[in-house]
């Protein structure tokens, strides 16, 4: 081992002195000293450029850190702009504050006078249009009354010449007619005159309809009318269809020969008629129920005419206003329609007008029974002044049918419901022929008439005069207008004082308004507010500045990062070159060291040799010591096996297994030499056979004999060795040893072994044959010459164990008794 360290070492100091020659002739070529130099240039200056763009590098490091610097500093004056907009938007809201609260001071300050002045002119000229439009009442009401005298002085001239038309004319026919007259009718229960009215037929002759609507007797012009129970007032009529059947023929002449005809709409005379038959049935109602009979003078008669006529009333709507100007006075009222279908004479007219008495009194109940109420009110003693009213709708399909009435007690004017008593007065109609002279009473008659006709002339255009002036005056009334002259002396001046008073806070008012700023607290608030923009206006000068710094800086960092990409690409330029010259400077140390290059080469690859044969003889001692490590082990077994026959126990029986037969050992190979050959090839050693041990002394008997070694190359030992208690490594194919103590042979191959029991003895032969202990083994191998590393001595003491014994390993031998 030491001459393989030898040649290492030599072979080291060959190849330094190969790389020092390469150097030398490296460094004194001219080729190599001018590419070096060039090197070297090019090596300075990109070292000068990379200061150039460290240099850059600061600059814009530093003009980011400005530009940093100068956002900042914007960030901080936009944030002061932000705040002192916030205080001027502030500061405006409060100069609106104290101006809404200065208004609100100057309105509440003007809004108790300004009212009380105002209230005052109001309720003045209140006062003022109430009293025009009483005195307009006044003279509405007056002559409204005249209009009524009139027209009722009309209507009793008109019904007096009508009296007397029909007093000639019955004279007449009385003179002339000397045979029946042809106007004279048979009907059931008597006879008709065609040329009279319904009413006088069924006065005179009493063909009414029985009070009693259950009982038919023959007549069909109705009396009375059915009025269901109160308290069950929607029930129907029982009494439907009991009376006579006025469509059989006998029934007739009520319906030809022009009998109360009705040709286009109805006469004045016809109206007063058919109110005075409406009426008639109401009062049979009323007096069945223990009632007064309403009343129906002329005056009521010819208002409610007026009533009819009147928009509202043809809408069905009770406006007082209307109802004022036709009584002069509050009325109670239904309203209604007759239907004109059908109703070509008076009897066909007057069941249409029932039907709609009958809605009126038996299915009211979407009216709340409002008209059944005014039908049957209670009025006491009182004889209800009461008329129906009728007009003919422009369509000509239904006429307004009217009733008013009022609690008042009738005038003196003569009540229209007293005719059917006059007529009864008069007598029956009949149909008997006779002669009579009647020229004196004629022509008294046409002389009293024609009185009247004057007087109806005049009367009629004093009528017509006072209506125009009525309607005038309902004209006036429905546009007062105040005046001040509406006004006394006293009401006067206190409306010219409260209008001056009201002039005088409303010219305050508007002052103190148009002058608001003036106030001292929206003053304080103004004077804020400026300061507070003049803050504002500072602050985003700075805001300015700012910005423009930044901007300055930002142009810097851009010119700095431009200066240093201009140096970073000068330094890729000048590495470039570097590059380029380091190659050629490579190139002239290759051309100038070439004959050295391959010296330092073969020198090397002897090194490299050199160190494997090292590498190899490692590997051979760390083979070693895990032979030495199986000897030990087996070597403390067969101690073990000696310690039990000592003992006189009895061995344990082999196993019948593989291991049951003993191991015959290979033959060793020799160990290698290093100087027998260049390449460290190992040789091979013929071992000694050992010798014989002797017996003891202690007279054992175990004869363990001794063994040859062969050269069996299908059986492979394995001696593992403890090493510290330890199991580890195993023998190497084709060596062997012959165990003297674990101690001798570990303390050989440099192993420091366990301690064995001090009586434990091992007797193994040596050249002279003589017995040796353990300690004095171990006692002859400290002083055996001790070379080389560790590694090495292993293998020293391995080939002296060699030598000496052979490495010959004692088979296990049975015991006899």
């Amino acid at each position: 081992m030491s001459e393989v360290q030898g040649q290492q070492s030599q072979a080291q100091q060959e190849l330094d002195q190969a790389k020092q020659a390469q150097q030398q002739a490296t460094q004194n070529d001219p080729a190599v000293k001018d590419a070096q130099a060039a090197v070297d240039q090019a090596q300075q200056q990109v070292n000068n450029q990379q200061q150039v763009v460290n240099d850059a590098q600061t600059v814009v490091n530093n003009d980011a850190q400005n530009v940093q610097q100068k956002s900042d500093a914007v960030n901080q004056a936009s944030q002061a702009v932000d705040q002192a907009q916030q205080t001027v938007d502030q500061a405006s809201q409060a100069v609106e504050q104290a101006k809404q609260a200065a208004v609100d001071a100057t309105n509440q300050a003007a809004s108790q006078k300004t009212e009380e002045a105002q209230n005052t002119i109001n309720n003045l000229e209140n006062q003022g249009k109430n009293q025009a439009s009483q005195d307009l009442n006044n003279q509405i009401n007056n002559v409204s009354g005249q209009v009524t005298d009139a027209q009722n002085d009309v209507n009793n001239t008109n019904a007096k010449i009508g009296d007397l038309q029909n007093q000639v004319k019955d004279l007449q026919n009385q003179e002339t007619n000397t045979q029946a007259d042809p106007n004279v009718k048979t009907v059931p229960n008597g006879v008709i005159d065609t040329s009279k009215s319904l009413l006088e037929n069924a006065s005179r002759n009493n063909l009414w309809m029985s009070n009693d609507l259950s009982q038919n007797n023959g007549n069909i012009i109705p009396q009375n009318i059915y009025v269901s129970p109160d308290n069950d007032k929607g029930a129907s009529d029982p009494n439907a269809n009991n009376g006579a059947d006025s469509s059989l023929p006998a029934y007739d002449p009520y319906y030809e020969d022009g009998m109360d005809y009705v040709y286009g709409q109805m006469t004045d005379a016809q109206k007063q008629e058919l109110a005075i038959l409406m009426l008639n049935e109401i009062n049979h109602a009323r007096e069945q129920r223990g009632l007064k009979p309403f009343v129906m003078t002329e005056q009521k008669y010819q208002q409610a005419q007026v009533r009819a006529s009147q928009h509202s009333a043809e809408v069905l709507d009770h406006n007082d206003n209307d109802i004022m100007t036709a009584f002069g006075q509050d009325q109670y009222e239904n309203l209604a329609y007759i239907p004109t279908q059908g109703g070509g004479d008076m009897l066909s007219l007057l069941y249409n007008a029932n039907s709609t008495l009958s809605s009126m009194l038996n299915a009211d109940a979407s009216s709340d029974w409002g008209h059944r109420e005014n039908f049957l009110e209670d009025t006491g003693t009182l004889s209800a002044n009461a008329a129906f009213g009728m007009h003919l709708t422009d369509d000509g399909q239904y006429y307004v049918l009217t009733f008013d009435y009022d609690l008042s007690n009738p005038d003196s004017t003569p009540n229209m419901m007293d005719r059917i008593a006059q007529y009864q007065a008069m007598g029956p109609i009949t149909g008997d022929a006779h002669t009579v002279d009647n020229s004196a009473k004629i022509n008294d008659l046409n002389n009293q008439i024609s009185n009247l006709q004057n007087t109806l002339a005049s009367q009629q255009s004093k009528l017509q005069n006072l209506q125009t002036q009525l309607q005038n005056l309902q004209a006036q009334k429905a546009n007062v207008q105040f005046d001040l002259s509406q006004l006394n002396a006293d009401q006067q001046a206190e409306y010219n004082n409260a209008k001056n008073t009201l002039n005088t806070i409303n010219d305050w008012k508007n002052g103190q308004l148009a002058n608001i700023n003036k106030d001292g607290h929206v003053q304080d608030a103004i004077n804020k507010r400026n300061q507070a923009k003049a803050s504002l206006t500072a602050e985003q000068s700075k805001l300015a500045q700012a910005n423009q710094a930044l901007k300055n800086a930002k142009d810097m960092q851009t010119q700095a990062d431009t200066n240093l990409q201009q140096a970073k690409d000068g330094l890729a330029q000048l590495n470039q070159v570097l590059a380029t010259k380091q190659a050629a400077l490579q190139t002239a140390k290759d051309n100038a060291n070439a004959s050295a290059n391959q010296a330092v080469k073969d020198a090397q690859a002897k090194l490299d040799k050199i160190n494997g044969k090292i590498a190899d003889l490692n590997k051979a001692i760390e083979a070693t010591k895990a032979t030495i490590q199986n000897a030990q082990a087996q070597l403390d077994k067969d101690n073990k096996k000696i310690a039990d026959i000592k003992n006189g126990q009895k061995p344990t029986k082999p196993n019948t297994g593989k291991d049951s037969q003993p191991t015959t050992p290979t033959t060793p190979t020799k160990p290698s030499n290093p100087s027998d050959s260049k390449d460290g090839n190992k040789g091979t050693t013929t071992p000694t056979n050992p010798s014989k041990p002797s017996d003891g002394k202690d007279g054992n008997k175990a004869d363990h004999g001794s063994q040859t070694a062969t050269s069996n190359a299908t059986h492979k030992p394995t001696i593992v060795l403890p090493t510290n208690g330890k199991e580890s490594g195993a023998a190497t194919q084709g060596q062997y040893i012959n165990i003297v103590s674990k101690d001798s042979v570990a303390a050989q191959a440099g192993i420091q072994a366990p301690a064995a029991p001090e009586t434990t003895r091992v007797t193994f032969g040596t050249k002279e044959g003589t017995m040796m202990t353990r300690e004095e083994y171990k006692a002859q191998q400290a002083n055996l010459p001790q070379t080389g590393n560790e590694n090495s001595k292993a293998v020293v003491a391995l080939g002296v164990l060699a030598g000496m014994f052979g490495l010959g390993l004692a088979s296990k031998g049975k015991k006899e008794f």
